[in-house]
């Protein structure tokens, strides 16, 4: 299963404090374990540290060597873009954008807390609970 990893799911694993970090934590451990193949887009890292470093003081570094390690990027190219441009019932850009560039590269899922800015779009979304209980 190939999953496209939402930028709030890369959030929640860097910053300790925030409610979802332990369930971001054991997904990114089964991308890095190799039981599900991860991607992220490029434009979650940039997301990641601005929120992290702004509004938390915590130093995403770590959990971005690992991601980069372990997960396969998916970029947001011209085809994304247009998948993007076309989407009609997502509510986000910046998620449109994202399921786009998770389509382009094979993306099964789309792993994300906000479940209604995927729908309608190319990759169905789960949340981080219900592909926890896939998983076990």
């Amino acid at each position: 299963m190939r999953v496209l990893f939402d930028t709030n799911i890369i959030i929640d694993g860097a910053v300790p404090e925030r409610p979802h970090h332990e369930k971001a934590l054991r997904l990114l451990s089964y991308v890095d374990r190799g039981r599900i193949g991860g991607l992220v887009a490029p434009v979650s890292f940039s997301t990641c540290w601005q929120v992290a470093t702004t509004n938390h003081d915590v130093d995403p570094r770590p959990l971005f060597e690992t991601v980069e390690a372990a997960f396969e990027l998916a970029p947001m190219n011209r085809a994304a873009l247009r998948e993007a441009l076309q989407a009609e019932g997502q509510a986000d850009f910046e998620d449109a954008y994202l399921a786009g560039a998770g389509a382009e590269v094979g993306a099964d899922i789309a792993l994300t807390r906000n479940e209604q800015d995927f729908a309608g779009g190319p990759l169905t979304p789960y949340r981080p609970e219900a592909l926890l209980r896939m998983l076990q």
